[in-house]
């Protein structure tokens, strides 16, 4: 509940130390100076009163330092804090908006610019926390110093400045992103305002504190507390500033030697919980060779001095890019050298994202959260490159390709967002948060550096950051060193339109050979699948490259009409034309039967980024009901023996959802044996134990025996697999990558004993990452009766925040118990909504989707619309929610054309 709380005058004459007023002669000459200000800012008698602001402050005033003295005691409910903002009026005014939520003020003043000290009154205007300082008196333009004294509660949902406990002892951890930051000090909460911070903070006896910067001095006081003063920081926003308070461990880890321009050395540290410091040795022996490879990339030395890794207990998103200060979930944090590939591999990319942030989005910030899309999206394309740079082993190199097609599944929506929103609510912002942003974004940048080549890509990257150091910078700014580099303006073109049109293009490819040479004729439209209201009529520019399947060579060309010829300068004609060469295209491709007969009879010899598009188009092919669903068996079938892992495993997730979907049990059980017909041997070839092939290829065989094993034992439900599975669990010795799918068979072989034994566990365990597979699965049970003990689980005090989600997220993994799952839902909504948080409540509705009828459609409208101001990301969260269910539904009831397995047709 938001509190207004405004202070008069008469309460703040008695806190405040002796203010300096105007009297007398003095006071009545100066009022006559300012009549002219007062009566512009006041306006005419009776006009209406001005409007709260919704995401963007008024242009009145421009913060210019923030001086911030916190006391941060995690054992109490509350922190308190002493700040001052020096502030530049604008304009002449009587008031100034900022932000602040939540915060009980004891005091509030505004010094002058000649030093006058004036008692000023705080209330906030908003639930979002839209505040409104009032001076006594108009002041003119000039920089004025606000200070505020004031408490405030640690949060209880993981935002802003929140406190969690394990072991008995208490921690506070900040996150500030989005508009959390107010939360914890009065400010100007917008990420245009980029400010440099002077910060103290005041912590208990044994607590260790941590923010952006090094302390430079340490004071014990009187009542045995610490007082840390900090380095001042570089110029940041509000939301990338970052605290962690508590009885820490703090590791010193190698230190990133100088490189190129940087010639100093920078620190590097590790933070964890009490007694888990030495979990942090896999993290920082990586981070120097990472770091350094990312610095090389952009080709401008380190800014912050120092460089942080913190794991935070519960943390409910996976990394934030804090300026030198990098905040992780302890689950991904916390990995080992010898921990399962698919672990490391994943840390990996994320830490080189949020380092990539510390220049691509600390150093050059986005102007406004309408280009957030493009810090994100940037972070997520360069992460893999990196990684693959640095250790080519972890092949990373296809996880912005194959994440841009998974991206795909929204971005078909009617529902769905363009890349660049508009923000008018903080909502909004919210949902600039999401696969469209991190994956589409990454994918369409890494399609544009396809295009153009990496060193001219590269080139831009240089010019844009170099133009904007400390700064702030838009889109529009990093298109602008996009366009001088190239000098294509179709190619600009060509980003804009995919950064500002929602949903993806449908293109249509064939080739004639007339006497003239090879012509590639091409025709789009947006891609709408069955059952969809989608609009078609929309064009993008596309770039586009093709190839000869039989040529290593592609040609490449700009698709801007609804209906193009491309003439080729190439006499002969190939027998198979391979559309989207290199896989980077962000489209569905439509072709004709035939095309598609041809292309999967090689689609085996095609490199792995086709294979991989390729495989996606088809799959949307089907889906809009273009094609039948056998042809795409057939193509899930002819990958499978191929040596990359991701092409091999790329057909699973489609593969589920046809089964789930079967029309009867009896489709179901023919689908299942034909799978299992053409996935056992590749099984048996890879092993369920260490062999050849690891010796041979051991980061790709561990990856895929992860998949394939998961693929055969859950969702084919192949009796052999399990048992050996089940054996395999009891021995003292097992593979890593099989853990996690042989506790979930586990669980739903022995039942209660193991499920029960599960459940000891999460309220004994520490280890973040075993919890999180305990909580995985957890959600993988079969039996009613414990599947809804487990849903239970959500309001147990012993599972943190961010296992709760998790737990909420994973409802869907067993169809068969979602009518029970929306049921639950509905009956505990009063219970979730206390429990939780916006993520939770958010989280609810995404595992309905199986449910797959027009009538459950139309109830989890009616039910969560009127939450959806409770949700993160608001209606449209409720939307796709809906829609996907609808969809669900359409592909359910239509008509069943040449739907059995190839195999098994005359």
């Amino acid at each position: 509940m938001i509190v207004l709380f405004r202070l008069t005058v008469l309460t703040l004459a008695l806190l405040l130390a002796p203010v300096t007023a105007l009297t007398g002669t003095a006071a009545a000459k100066d009022r006559t100076a300012k009549a002219a200000i007062e009566q512009e800012v006041a306006g005419q008698e009776g006009g209406e009163q001005e409007a709260a602001p919704t995401v963007r402050l008024p242009d009145t005033a421009k913060p210019l330092r923030y001086r911030l003295n916190l006391s941060i005691d995690p054992d109490d409910g509350d922190f308190s804090g002493q700040v001052e903002i020096k502030v530049a009026l604008l304009k002449a005014t009587d008031h100034v908006w900022l932000n602040g939520r939540g915060l009980d003020m004891a005091m509030v003043e505004v010094v002058t610019a000649a030093g006058q000290r004036l008692p000023a009154t705080w209330e906030q205007v908003t639930p979002d926390g839209a505040a409104r300082v009032d001076f006594p008196r108009a002041l003119e333009p000039q920089t004025v110093t606000l200070r505020f004294v004031y408490t405030g509660p640690f949060d209880s949902t993981l935002d802003g400045l929140y406190r969690v406990s394990e072991s008995g002892r208490n921690y506070a951890f900040s996150q500030f992103e989005a508009i959390s930051a107010r939360q914890a000090w009065p400010c100007f909460d917008e990420p245009r305002f980029k400010t440099p911070y002077d910060i103290t903070l005041t912590v208990k006896a044994g607590d260790e504190a941590v923010t952006n910067t090094l302390p430079v001095r340490t004071e014990t006081l009187p009542d045995g507390r610490r007082r840390l003063t900090f380095a001042p920081t570089r110029p940041l926003p509000t939301y990338l500033l970052a605290f962690a308070v508590g009885p820490l461990d703090i590791v010193k880890g190698p230190t990133i030697p100088p490189n190129g321009a940087r010639r100093k050395p920078i620190p590097l540290r590790g933070v964890a919980l009490h007694g888990k410091g030495p979990r942090l040795a896999y993290a920082l022996s990586v981070t120097p060779g990472l770091f350094l490879t990312m610095e090389r990339y952009f080709d401008i030395p380190y800014a912050y001095g120092k460089l942080d890794l913190i794991a935070a207990p519960d943390f409910d998103a996976v990394g934030m890019e804090n300026a030198g200060t990098i905040l992780y979930s302890e689950q991904r944090l916390l990995v080992a050298a010898d921990d399962t590939v698919d672990a490391r591999r994943r840390f990996l990319v994320l830490h080189a994202h949020e380092i990539a942030h510390q220049w691509f989005g600390d150093l050059v910030t986005p102007a406004g959260w309408d280009d957030i899309w493009l810090n994100e999206a940037f972070a997520s394309w360069l992460a893999p490159k990196a990684v693959d740079a640095w250790q080519p082993r972890m092949l990373t190199a296809r996880v912005v390709e194959q994440e841009a097609l998974e991206a795909m599944d929204l971005d078909a929506l009617a529902s769905t967002r363009a890349i660049h929103q508009p923000i008018v609510t903080t909502s909004d912002i919210e949902t600039a948060f999401d696969n469209i942003t991190y994956r589409k974004g990454a994918g369409v940048l890494a399609m544009v550096e396809g295009y153009i080549g990496a060193p001219a890509f590269r080139k831009a990257v240089n010019t844009h950051l170099r133009r904007h150091l400390d700064g702030t910078a838009t889109a529009r700014d990093f298109f602008d060193a996009l366009a001088d580099t190239v000098r294509d303006p179709v190619l600009v073109d060509a980003l804009r339109s995919f950064i500002n049109l929602p949903g993806l293009p449908r293109l249509t490819v064939g080739w004639t050979c007339p006497r003239s040479g090879l012509q590639v004729l091409t025709a789009q439209r947006r891609y709408r699948p069955l059952g969809s209201t989608v609009d078609t009529a929309q064009r993008w520019v596309i770039p586009m490259c093709v190839r000869a399947a039989s040529a290593g060579t592609p040609s490449c060309m700009m698709v801007t009409a609804p209906r193009q010829n491309f003439a080729l300068n190439q006499s002969s004609c190939p027998a198979v034309l391979v559309p989207n060469a290199t896989g980077s295209g962000y489209f569905h491709l439509s072709l004709t039967t035939e095309h598609w007969r041809r292309l999967l009879a090689v689609l085996p010899r095609l490199s792995a980024a086709e294979q991989l598009a390729l495989l996606e188009s088809l799959w949307g092919e089907v889906r809009a009901g273009h094609q039948p669903q056998s042809l795409y068996l057939t193509a899930a079938v002819s990958v499978a023996n191929v040596p990359a892992w991701d092409v091999a495993a790329a057909p699973f997730p489609r593969l589920k959802q046809l089964l789930d979907q079967a029309a009867t049990e009896e489709e179901r059980a023919a689908l299942r044996l034909f799978l299992l017909q053409a996935w056992k041997p590749v099984m048996a070839r890879v092993g369920l134990l260490p062999g050849k092939l690891d010796r041979v290829a051991p980061e790709n065989t561990a990856l895929l025996r992860d998949r394939l094993v998961a693929f055969l034992a859950l969702d084919l439900r192949d009796a052999d697999i399990r048992a050996d599975l089940l054996a395999l669990m009891r021995a003292a010795k097992r593979p890593l990558e099989v853990e996690a799918t042989g506790m979930a068979v586990m669980a739903q072989e022995l039942g209660r004993p193991y499920v029960s034994g599960l459940i000891d566990r999460l309220k004994t365990s520490t280890d973040a990452e075993a919890r999180e597979m305990v909580v995985d699965t957890l959600n993988r049970v079969t039996d009613p009766a414990l599947a809804a003990e487990i849903r239970d689980l959500a309001f147990a005090p012993y599972l943190k925040l961010n296992e709760v989600n998790m737990l909420i997220r994973g409802q869907g993994r067993e169809s068969s118990h979602l009518p029970a799952y929306w049921a639950w839902v509905q009956d505990n909504i009063a219970h979730l909504r206390a429990r939780g948080s916006t993520a939770t409540l958010s989280a609810l509705a995404s595992p309905l989707e199986g449910l797959c009828t027009a009538q459950a459609a139309a109830q989890v409208e009616a039910f969560f619309r009127p939450l959806a101001g409770d949700l993160e990301g608001g209606g449209r969260t409720v939307d796709q929610a809906v829609e996907r269910i609808r969809l669900c539904a359409a592909q359910h009831s239509a008509p069943a054309a040449e739907t059995s397995p190839p195999a098994q047709r005359q």
